[in-house]
């Protein structure tokens, strides 16, 4: 009799956990998404395009040309971790353009305005996967099209997909060049989790696992579970930093990178990311690739940075073969490579280090 009790006990807890427990941070509530209209400006003209990911998921993409008509070089350019591309972005493409260099600049799957679901689906070999699917696309649609020369790509990330555009240019020797800023390479000790929290990613982990596991079966009968993605030290945050604005403290807004964010940010955002993420994340090492990258590398980096920590990239210069990387170091935080006063002189110098790389 106990042990009948135990299992319907045991039965109804799974039920539980798998179909109604909430772990305080919700699902995700995604925005439609209209196609960008082409734009015309003094640098060049901007397009939405569509390509596909390796599943077929759609991705969508802001194709930038430069004014003159030429095939030429292509900068393809992704978000970090849960970013989209109209976070500050878009002034990076916009001056390569101006520099006579063709963007495109495109959402990972479940992010912006690509689709994909469950949306905030972080999974670093999809987003280098992802990377692919651009090449193959320029290297193919647009080079046909005569937008580009398929021989000049160039591979842009920044943060996490900073990681990831270094594993995707090991892995494709199309790419005549990457620029990696602020780029993922480790995990820096301070940002481990421990104690509950460590204990709580592993449980909503292995918990939202489950839950993808039952709903290839029965679609659509778990909801995903996630955690949050950003937080200020202390908190309960993926990645901790002094510049991110507080989950507690409203007032505490963060950098000028947050508070300049346009709203809402295409496809709807939320600090969050699927618990998944983490089941995968510790086989993600951009710094075991680097050395196999063929082509001229050039690493931005933030002296004062407390999320990606300078030591880092500064292993990442040493471990790359001898003589193909640049490093180049800022006097600033990790955000503040994305806005003035850092900005520009950060964009000009990729973009003389991408003309060297392909020769243009």
């Amino acid at each position: 009799m106990y042990l009948i009790a135990l299992v319907c006990a045991l039965a109804a807890l799974l039920v539980y956990l798998l179909f109604f427990f909430d772990n305080g941070f919700g699902g995700f509530r995604r925005l439609a998404v209209t196609p960008r209209q082409a734009e015309q400006r003094p640098d060049g003209r901007l397009e939405t395009v569509y390509f596909p990911a390796e599943d077929g998921t759609r991705l969508e993409g802001w194709l930038i040309q430069p004014s003159n008509d030429a095939p030429g070089p292509l900068v393809i350019m992704a978000p970090g971790l849960t970013g989209t591309k109209d976070a500050h972005l878009e002034p990076f493409a916009w001056h390569f353009a101006a520099r006579g260099l063709a963007v495109l600049l495109f959402d990972f799957r479940c992010f912006g305005g690509s689709d994909g679901e469950p949306r905030h689906w972080v999974d670093p070999f999809r987003h280098v996967a992802d990377y692919r699917s651009a090449i193959d696309y320029a290297t193919s649609d647009l080079a046909r099209r005569g937008v580009v020369d398929p021989g000049r790509l160039v591979l842009w990330g920044s943060s996490f997909s900073g990681g990831s555009a270094l594993v995707a240019a090991a892995q494709s020797p199309e790419v005549a060049a990457v620029v990696a800023q602020c780029p993922y390479i480790e995990t820096p000790p301070e940002q481990v989790p421990t104690g509950r929290a460590h204990a709580r990613y592993i449980f909503w982990t292995v918990l939202d696992l489950a839950r993808s596991a039952v709903n290839r079966l029965l679609p659509g009968w778990c909801p995903p579970l996630y955690m949050p993605a950003f937080g200020s030290p202390g908190e309960l945050a993926f990645a901790s930093s002094a510049e991110n604005p507080s989950r507690k403290d409203p007032e505490r807004r963060g950098a000028r990178f947050w508070q300049r964010m346009p709203e809402p940010l295409r496809g709807g955002w939320e600090n969050k990311l699927l618990a998944r993420f983490l089941a995968d994340f510790d086989r993600f090492k951009p710094l075991d690739s680097i050395n196999a990258v063929a082509c001229p590398i050039l690493l931005v980096a933030a002296e004062h940075d407390d999320l990606i920590p300078l030591r880092y990239i500064e292993r990442a210069h040493e471990a790359a073969a001898p003589g193909s990387c640049e490093l180049a170091v800022f006097p600033c935080r990790h955000f503040d490579l994305y806005l003035e006063p850092i900005q520009q002189e950060n964009a000009e110098n990729q973009s003389a280090f991408i003309r060297r790389a392909v020769q243009s």
